[in-house]
């Protein structure tokens, strides 16, 4: 009985070595664009200091909140909230949703004397998340299931590096602002989400339908915009397996394919609550702190009070159609930066092109996705037009997520604001169409030409985004003097050197 137990166990030790030997042949490629895209967020996230816990302006908000939720009631001091508070009934109030929040609690509760330090933390955690959940959408994209070839690992490594460090994340990170970690971990729950429906589409489980609605919840109560889209797809999957349920078999194959359920019924319910609870929540909150379902009452907004003219200039709304067109023009158009002669160079374009007469009350520096992320639009453009034939299945499925999350990105073109960071509200929509067209081209005869093009895209990527990130931290409110000034004194010899090399060359 002992010696068959002994075998047992080394048979079971074997096995567990072969199948770690296959996992790491089969991913371990990936490694070294995941670690250099954390170590690139390290470093912006800690201004080079590699000090994850210090405080910084406007970083503690979630902990205030979080505090705040734990002893029953939703205003958080002043000093939490800052030039963004809405005041209602001599209490101050956030707008950000409570997601974050959330997942602030345990910490809050186990290092009580940490609030304000987490930040930098959990935005490059968001962060990593994404990223991760990128390799995996690419990876359930794949014809193949054998080890990539070599040509797919350098095209696979050219997509996270884009993902990673060209891309609006690396911006985001620079300043871990409240706003800025909002965004990320909207974007983090809807790429989760979207591994959680695309892994229902293959095998329909409710236990992942429920976990897919958990997702879709953190995203939505994270920001409002990657959040809508993640609803939409579910509303989407619950109307369609509603008709299946009264005998239409065919019902939604155009957007959620061929997936066969022994009670769909069931499941469509699964869906159907986890929208009216991640709906029910939202306004319960909104009713709570101001006794109106209305998500931002920009009348109890401190800054309009400050500042009368922006409420004129909105008319105390956040959303207006009329702002689409120029939303578009400036989000998706040509003119994304600007050459300076100072270093890093490359900065944010800062005047909008006005199509009409829009509704906008604040326009801070921005970039568009065609110049800043040029890598993932082209392999996003591939994506897209994969993603519309039936032909094959796998790519078939991610036609719901891609729509839905681009839908509800969509949302920033109707604000009244024009900002950088609202180009992260398309990135979850960005990495499953440009997933797709990883997936396409490792599938096809022009692998080598398309990974040489995006080998030079991604490295224009890289060098904007980061250049972006570093003037935002370095040049921006609230960035701490000793920074700016060892910042000034690295442009000030950088300056200096193009000047000698230009001299010598002239000489020569």
């Amino acid at each position: 009985m002992l010696e068959g137990e002994a075998t047992a166990d080394s048979e079971f030790h074997i096995s567990s070595n072969t199948a770690l030997k296959l996992w790491w042949r089969t991913h371990g490629y990936i490694f070294p664009s995941l670690l250099l895209s954390i170590l690139v967020w390290s470093w912006f996230v800690t201004w080079g200091d590699w000090k994850f816990f210090e405080h910084e302006d406007f970083c503690g908000f979630y902990d205030g909140y979080a505090r705040s939720i734990l002893h029953g009631h939703l205003d958080v001091p002043r000093s939490a909230i800052g030039v963004e508070a809405f005041t209602f009934e001599g209490k101050t109030y956030g707008y950000f949703g409570i997601g974050p929040a959330l997942l602030r609690i345990p910490l809050v509760l186990m290092f009580p004397n940490m609030d304000g330090l987490w930040s930098r933390l959990m935005i490059v955690i968001a962060a990593a998340t994404s990223l991760v959940c990128a390799y995996a959408i690419l990876q359930m994209m794949r014809e193949s299931s054998s080890p990539p070839t070599r040509a797919e690992r350098v095209l696979h490594s050219l997509f996270i590096l884009s993902a990673g460090i060209g891309s609006s994340t690396v911006f985001l990170i620079g300043r871990s602002f409240t706003y800025h970690e909002a965004l990320m971990w909207a974007g983090a729950f809807a790429l989760l989400f979207t591994c959680a429906i695309l892994r229902y589409f293959q095998r329909p489980r409710g236990s992942v339908l429920v976990l897919a609605g958990v997702f879709s919840f953190m995203s939505f109560h994270c920001r409002g915009t990657a959040g809508a889209g993640t609803l939409l797809a579910m509303l989407v999957i619950a109307a369609t397996l509603m008709l299946r349920a009264m005998g239409k078999r065919e019902a939604g194959q155009s957007l959620i394919g061929s997936v066969n359920l022994v009670r769909p019924a069931r499941h469509a319910l699964i869906a159907v609550v986890s929208v009216i609870i991640s709906l029910g929540v939202y306004f319960g909150v909104n009713y709570a702190k101001f006794r109106t379902f209305d998500a931002l009452p920009l009348r109890y907004y401190d800054f309009y009070h400050q500042f009368p003219v922006r409420m004129r200039l909105t008319g105390g709304k956040q959303i207006h159609f009329k702002n689409i067109p120029t939303g578009l023009v400036t989000y998706f158009g040509v003119h994304g930066f600007e050459l300076k002669q100072q270093f890093p160079w490359f900065y944010l374009e800062d005047e909008a092109t006005f199509i009409g007469s829009p509704a906008n009350d604040v326009i801070e520096p921005f970039s568009t996705i065609p110049v800043s992320m040029p890598a993932l639009m082209l392999l996003g453009v591939i994506g897209s037009a994969a993603l519309i034939p039936r032909s094959d299945k796998k790519l078939h499925r991610a036609r719901l997520p891609a729509l839905s999350l681009f839908l509800g990105g969509a949302i920033v073109l109707a604000t009244v604001g024009i900002t950088e960071r609202y180009l992260h509200d398309f990135y979850p929509a960005l990495i499953i169409c440009a997933a797709a067209g990883v997936a396409r081209v490792a599938a096809g005869c022009r692998i080598k030409a398309i990974t040489a093009s995006t080998a030079a895209l991604a490295t224009v990527s890289i060098v904007l985004n980061c250049s972006f990130s570093l003037i935002n931290q370095r040049e921006n409110f609230g960035a701490p003097l000793a920074k700016v000034a060892e910042y000034k004194q690295l442009q000030q010899h950088i300056h200096l050197l193009a000047q000698n090399l230009i001299g010598s060359g002239k000489t020569q």
